[in-house]
This record gives C-alpha cells, sequence and structure tokens, in this order.
C-alpha cells in the first residue's frame, strides 16, 4: 500500500511539473524577446533598481511568512524558506490551480525541513490572511489619497457607484473579521460528516481557517502583528516597480500613484487567477490602470508590460535554480 501511495505522489508531482513547464514554456513563447531586449536597452542599467525593489518585495513577504511558523521557524533560516517561497509562488502562478497549488506545494517542500505538515499548512493559511488583510487596509489608505487628491473627480466619474460600495464593504468586512478573531470563544474540534455535500466541504474549510486565523491572533499576537506589517511593507516595496519604470522613462509620477496601478492591476489579475501567467490579464490591467490616471500612450502601456514581463522571466529562471538548490540542500540535511 506504502508503495503505491509513493508511486501515486510520485506522478502526481511528474505530472504537476510538466503542467507548469508547458505554460512557463507558452508564456515565454508569447513574450516578444526581441522587443524585450530593445527595451532593456532603452532603461539601461536602471533595470538593476527595478529588480533589486522586487527581491527586497519577496524578501519581506518571506519574513513575513516565517513569522507564522511560530517555534519551527528555527529549522529553517530565513534563505532557505525564500527559496521555498520563490518556488511554491512560481508554481502558483503557473498552475491552473492558482495560489492554492503553490500553498500546497510550499507545505510540501517544508516538510523536507523537518516541520509538520500541519504546521507547515497553518502558516501558509494565517500568513495568507495577514497579507490580503494588510493588502486591503493599503487599498483603502490609497483609494482614500486619490480620493482627495486632483485625481478624485475622474476616479469616481470612472467607477461611480461601485467604487464607494467596494471600499465600503471591505471597511465593514475588515472591521469584522478583527473584532471576531479578537473576541475570545472556546474553540470546538470542526467535525467531518459521511458524504457531506461539496458547499459543506467549502464551509468546513472556511470555517477550519477562520479559526486556525483566531487560534494565531489570539495566542501570539505579536507574531500576527510583525507578519501583518511586513506583508504591508511588502506591498509597498512592491508597487515600486510601477513607479521606478515610469520614473525612468520620464514621467512625473509619485509613489502613491504606483501603489494605486500595482493595487488595480492585483485585483484585475484576480479575475484571471485560473489563466496561468495571467497571459493578456495583466496586460490589459496594466492599459486599464495607466489610463485611470490620465496616460494613454500605447507605447508606455506596450513597454511597461513588457518591463514588467522580463522581471518574471528573471524569476521564472532563478526559480529553477532555486528548485536545484533545494534539493542539494534537503540531501545535506538528510545525511547530516
Amino acid at each position: 500500500m506504502g508503495d503505491k501511495l509513493g508511486i501515486h505522489k510520485k506522478h502526481l508531482k511528474i505530472s504537476l511539473l510538466f503542467i507548469v513547464l508547458s505554460f512557463i514554456a507558452i508564456f515565454i513563447w508569447k513574450t516578444d524577446l526581441s522587443a524585450v531586449k530593445k527595451e532593456l536597452h532603452n532603461i539601461g542599467f536602471h533595470a538593476i533598481y527595478i529588480f533589486a525593489c522586487t527581491f527586497l518585495a519577496y524578501l519581506l513577504g518571506t519574513w513575513g511568512w516565517r513569522i507564522c511558523l511560530g517555534a519551527d521557524k528555527k529549522k529553517i533560516s530565513v534563505s532557505q524558506l525564500f527559496i521555498v517561497r520563490q518556488i511554491g509562488e512560481t508554481v502558483g502562478l503557473y498552475n491552473p490551480t492558482s495560489v492554492v497549488g503553490g500553498d500546497l506545494y510550499k507545505v510540501e517542500l517544508l516538510k523536507r525541513y523537518c516541520i509538520d505538515t500541519q504546521i507547515a499548512l497553518n502558516s501558509v493559511l494565517v500568513s495568507r490572511i495577514t497579507a490580503v488583510l494588510s493588502q486591503v487596509l493599503l487599498f483603502l489608505s490609497m483609494m482614500l489619497w486619490l480620493l482627495l487628491s486632483p485625481l478624485g473627480t475622474r476616479i469616481s466619474n470612472l467607477f461611480g457607484f461601485w467604487l464607494y460600495a467596494l471600499v465600503g464593504v471591505l471597511i465593514i468586512a475588515k472591521i469584522g473579521l478583527f473584532v471576531w478573531i479578537g473576541t475570545s470563544k472556546r474553540f470546538e474540534t470542526v467535525h467531518v460528516e459521511d458524504n457531506e455535500s461539496k458547499w459543506k466541504r467549502i464551509k468546513r474549510s472556511i470555517d477550519t481557517l477562520l479559526f486556525d486565523v483566531k487560534f494565531f491572533f489570539q495566542n501570539d499576537k505579536k507574531a500576527f502583528w510583525c507578519s501583518y506589517f511586513l506583508f504591508f511593507s511588502h506591498w509597498i516595496v512592491g508597487s515600486l516597480e510601477f513607479y521606478l519604470i515610469l520614473h525612468f522613462l520620464g514621467y512625473h509620477v509619485t509613489v502613491i500613484h504606483g501603489l494605486f496601478l500595482d493595487m488595480y492591476s492585483i485585483v484585475f489579475k484576480s479575475f484571471g487567477a485560473f489563466i496561468p501567467g495571467q497571459l493578456g490579464i495583466e496586460e490589459l490591467g496594466n492599459k486599464f490602470a495607466l489610463s485611470t490616471i490620465g496616460i494613454a500612450s500605447i507605447s508606455l502601456w506596450i513597454t511597461v508590460s513588457l518591463l514588467r514581463r522580463t522581471r518574471q522571466l528573471c524569476w521564472i529562471a532563478i526559480g529553477f535554480l532555486l528548485y536545484f538548490l533545494i534539493k542539494k540542500d534537503v540531501r545535506n540535511i538528510t545525511t547530516a
């Protein structure tokens, strides 16, 4: 039985790898590498700053996740966890199951460092929640600033009632969640029923996730808020990519504009999360985001999209190198 399970897991890993590699190949094939080379030549050595910005954002995200591991964070260094995170994010980006597949693969990789499966899974889930909550705070702050700025009238006319409805829902949901996780309540075991329906399974999964977050918050508030702050910084630093690209291309924009463009792009891409690599979706999101702040240049839209895709290509290559590095690292741990 054990041999059959091992063979099944091996086949599953090979299938997953094949799917990811296939979509990465499509991604590279659809990318105009000659145009990428031209744009990189135009922006020159400034590309180093853009790459350094994304590296720092990924590093902050790694720290935000590591805190959620609790005492088990001693079993894995920041550099090792950075590798695990990058591999998982690459799998999640180029996988039909999106972040779900990527996060589950992170859990699988953490097991190689003798981290308990449940602890690994909880850390991934809790870190996702702190990441989303901090992102919502940043989005709300940015929208408030923009609505009070000269762009406020333009944005209000573009989105109208729906923008204010979204802001209102996010504020209520965020406050409600914090009130709920801060309220003391006896933690109960979630029972699994035989032959339960699909919707009941989904509800049970959501309930389990929320109670895991509640348990983590009430037992280690310091770690929760540290993770929250690190992910908040992660989003800010990551948004500098947009700002730097526009700045180096000669456009007078502020960091807040970069935040808006990044948040807009993230929200837009989430609607196409099931599309591996968000091929076409990200480019369309960039176009709409730029036009929202009054930049309608087609050449700029194409340039921004190409440069952002170039960054993804670089991290894909690094992800492959890190995958082989982690296999060597795990072998060293096993033989030690």
